[in-house]
């Protein structure tokens, strides 16, 4: 058998297989939604999900890479869980930006989402019941914990229920992904400062429109012929808009972990994190003695950071991260003593490690 025909059987193989999935797919769909029928009113994240991934992929035998495999399954679970439960979402930022393609990654396409200025913003939408859950930036690569979430979720009742990391890039999107068609360029003010370089490298001659959010400039860019527009791919496919030059952010990805906060607190898992805020008495030992509380518990501290206070100056807020469930027994235990030595106390959350 020729070459050219063992491609073509090798083609017609992989078109049926194609066809296998999308059947599959649709069947999955169907179970989210029967799923979905029986939990309506019940805005609550399904829990495990890292756990069932790392599961699915430890049976996979290597031809498919596993960081694919991994973005194929989150997109199935993503997009299963907005037929399953349809929710509102409250981001921060702008429509088609960072937060709105974040919450989009998690919860799925057809999820509601609302774009805020401001993570005090978006936990009311949640307090108010206009929203099922908050999507804030957590932490970042660059500067570490976000002050105004944990500020938020300080003053809040609400508690982070899910963390995810993402790696965020920018790209430049057209109609035709002709390179060189582009004489005019949609941005934001910020998308356009994280590309400047790029820009004056590759399309000196461009005029560059600053609109008010990546979903315009989107929208502006499919009108037009010899426009462009920078933002999320996703964003750029919903508008049939193409790639025509990918991950253009000067500064390379930008790494965010984001925290999905709500009303209910998360169910266990069977490997969660704790986050926990507090401040010590200014006495020698006292951070020292706080921390041998869950040496003496045996439980593990993942993370710990502090942070200014917003309301003393020169003291100190600590944030930590605990393994362990806060509904753990020995994480109680050790929440329980920390409690009556600290100056200032607030479990913020249990989660799925991530």
């Amino acid at each position: 058998m020729d070459r050219k025909r063992q491609l073509e059987d090798l083609r017609a193989d992989m078109a049926k297989i194609d066809m296998q999935l999308v059947a599959l797919l649709d069947k999955r769909a169907s179970v989210a939604r029967r799923v979905g029928d029986l939990r309506k009113d019940v805005p609550s994240l399904p829990t495990g999900a890292e756990g069932q991934l790392a599961a699915l992929l430890s049976h996979g035998s290597g031809d498919m890479p596993p960081a694919a495999l991994r973005e194929i399954f989150r997109e199935i679970f993503a997009s299963s869980l907005s037929l399953e439960m349809p929710a509102t979402v409250a981001v921060v930022g702008q429509e088609g930006g960072t937060g709105h393609a974040a919450a989009r990654m998690r919860l799925g396409v057809a999820a509601r989402v609302v774009a805020l200025d401001s993570v005090h913003a978006a936990f009311e939408e949640v307090q108010r019941q206009r929203a099922d859950f908050a999507v804030v930036p957590f932490e970042t690569r660059a500067d570490g914990l976000v002050q105004s979430t944990i500020s938020a979720l300080i003053a809040s009742e609400l508690r982070v229920i899910s963390c995810f990391e993402v790696a965020h890039n920018l790209q430049l999107a057209s109609r035709t992904a002709n390179f060189a068609d582009v004489e005019k360029v949609y941005a934001t003010a910020a998308d356009h400062a994280l590309v400047e370089r790029f820009l004056e490298a590759e399309l000196p001659k461009a005029s560059v429109i600053d609109v008010r959010s990546p979903m315009v400039a989107c929208q502006l860019a499919v009108e037009d012929h010899g426009a462009a527009a920078i933002g999320d791919e996703s964003f750029a496919g919903q508008f049939e808009l193409h790639v025509a030059r990918r991950n253009i952010r000067d500064g390379g990805d930008e790494r965010i972990r984001y925290a999905i906060c709500g009303a209910r607190p998360s169910s266990r898992t069977g490997d969660d994190v704790t986050a926990i805020a507090f401040s010590v008495a200014d006495a020698p030992g006292a951070l020292h003695q706080v921390l041998q509380r869950f040496a003496e518990k045996g439980i593990n501290l993942t993370k710990i950071q502090s942070r200014p206070t917003p309301t003393e100056a020169w003291k100190y807020l600590f944030f930590i991260e605990v393994a362990g469930h806060v509904t753990d027994r020995n994480v109680v235990s050790a929440l329980e003593e920390v409690k009556r030595q600290a100056k200032f106390f607030k479990v913020l959350g249990s989660y799925e490690a991530s």
